[in-house]
């Protein structure tokens, strides 16, 4: 039996999502194309001679360190999309409730403001300082 045009369009997305799914989940770059000599558990260190264009900084992360960015990112997205769905009616007295304390809320975030301007600064120095060799 020949296959029909639906038959075929079915049978390649299922494979593009099945190698999608391995690409993910061995933390290899999502378009298939390796741009750096890095491995699952290494680091790159250099850009492969096939590479064309602008190489990201992602390129260089071992597969490791990718897969557990994308987990992570997944499981906030998830966990987001569950609590958005859930109970709707609390999320909007809770909004209404800091509406309605305005100045406790802003003095709220003004110190959470204060801490995360803080953590990014030492951050920001830090990592500033640990790859001024790689930059220049």
């Amino acid at each position: 039996m020949a296959q029909t045009k639906f038959d075929k369009q079915v049978e390649e997305t299922a494979e593009s999502l099945a190698f999608g799914i391995g690409r993910f989940l061995a933390g290899r770059p999502m378009d298939g194309v390796k741009r750096t000599d890095a491995t699952f558990w290494r680091s790159g260190t250099r850009v492969l001679a096939k590479a064309e264009g602008r190489v990201g900084r992602s390129s260089y992360r071992a597969g490791s360190q990718r897969l557990a960015f994308r987990i992570t990112w997944l499981a906030a997205a998830g966990e987001g999309a569950y609590l958005v769905g859930r109970r709707p009616d609390t999320r909007w007295q809770m909004a209404q409730d800091l509406w309605e304390n305005r100045d406790q809320t802003l003095a709220a975030l003004e110190t959470g403001g204060i801490g995360a301007a803080s953590a990014l600064t030492v951050g920001g120095v830090t990592y500033g300082l640990l790859t001024r060799k790689r930059r220049s």
